[in-house]
């Protein structure tokens, strides 16, 4: 799922989501199923027949990941998917990270808020283009000495060279 998202604006919620399906190779009975559940799950039964340009940016956010993972992919990676939406629609979007990988979905996520990386199970930091940190929220802190996510990022970006393009 990439960071500006991959829906059709000029299509309506439930042909965004058949379309996916069928780029996907599910069946046609299966799009139909799904298509009801997921419309059920993400509270947008009401709004199927909603060109997706009109909705709001949170929404077109969960959309977007739920399409992403219609067809059950063993991987998904996501590009600062969070960015530029309101706090509650983000706890909303890890909410269904969540349950993506309680499905046996492994996610990836790119992003550049610190208290996101606290969410994950594995985290890896990279400075100058190269991995510096890598292991879980927990231990990372323990290695720095550190109380959040975020002073571990600062003490390593304090590293960075910086060099003039």
């Amino acid at each position: 799922m990439s960071q500006k998202f991959s829906l059709y604006e000029d299509l309506k919620v439930w042909e965004n989501i058949r379309l996916f399906g069928g780029i996907y190779g599910m069946k046609e009975v299966d799009i139909e199923q799904k298509t009801e559940e997921l419309l059920q799950q993400l509270g947008l039964t009401a709004e199927r027949n909603t060109l997706v340009k009109s909705l709001p940016l949170g929404w077109k956010q969960r959309l977007a990941f739920s399409v992403a993972i219609f067809h059950e992919p063993k991987i998904v990676f996501l590009d600062e998917p969070t960015g530029g939406v309101d706090p509650l629609a983000r706890k909303q979007f890890w909410e269904l990270i969540y349950q993506a990988a309680d499905r046996g979905i492994t996610v990836f996520v790119t992003t550049h808020y610190m208290d996101e990386a606290e969410y994950c199970n594995r985290i890896s930091i990279m400075v100058d283009g190269r991995i510096e940190a890598l292991d879980t929220p927990s231990r990372l802190k323990q290695k720095f000495n550190a109380t959040s996510m975020d002073d571990v990022f600062q003490q390593l970006a304090r590293k960075a060279l910086r060099k003039a393009d």
